[in-house]
């Protein structure tokens, strides 16, 4: 800003070069903004889409593993309803062995090793989303 005196009156302002130097910083900072929104919506949709098929892996796993013993059993690929259709899901169900919790044996033992998946919801990259859980009884086998 410059002063200049005119006739003892003291004016204020600016000039052309530095009102133009002005926009040109504001232009670029804006610039700068309307980037970092540009490329933070996608992977806001991504982030969001991830967080959908978790909460419904968790909600699957939990009605799951409300079941009795006997009524745990392993479901083929099915979509879920209403406004989550458009995403699917898969329940594994193995028996497993006392001592080792993960891997699968044939027979009935106390002990389900439940995987649930989940994919879909349209947005790309697919992703899977799985949880796995424990089941177990009381029932000696």
């Amino acid at each position: 800003m410059r002063n200049k005196k005119v006739k003892g009156i003291k004016k204020l302002g600016l000039t052309l070069v530095e009102t133009i130097i002005g926009m040109a910083i504001v232009a670029v900072a804006f610039y700068f903004l309307i980037w970092v929104f540009i490329n933070i919506t996608p992977r806001t949709a991504l982030v969001e889409n991830l967080n959908k098929k978790v909460y419904l892996a968790q909600e699957k796993i939990e009605e799951y593993l409300a079941r009795p013993f006997t009524q745990v059993t392993s479901v083929g690929a099915s979509s879920f309803t209403g406004n989550f259709s458009d995403y699917k899901y898969q329940i594994i169900v193995n028996y497993v062995a006392t001592n080792e919790l993960n891997t699968p044996v044939a027979g009935p033992t106390p002990f389900k090793n439940v995987k649930v998946r989940v994919w879909g919801g349209g947005i790309e990259p697919a992703s899977t989303v799985e949880i796995t859980s424990l089941v177990a009884t009381y029932e000696i086998y």
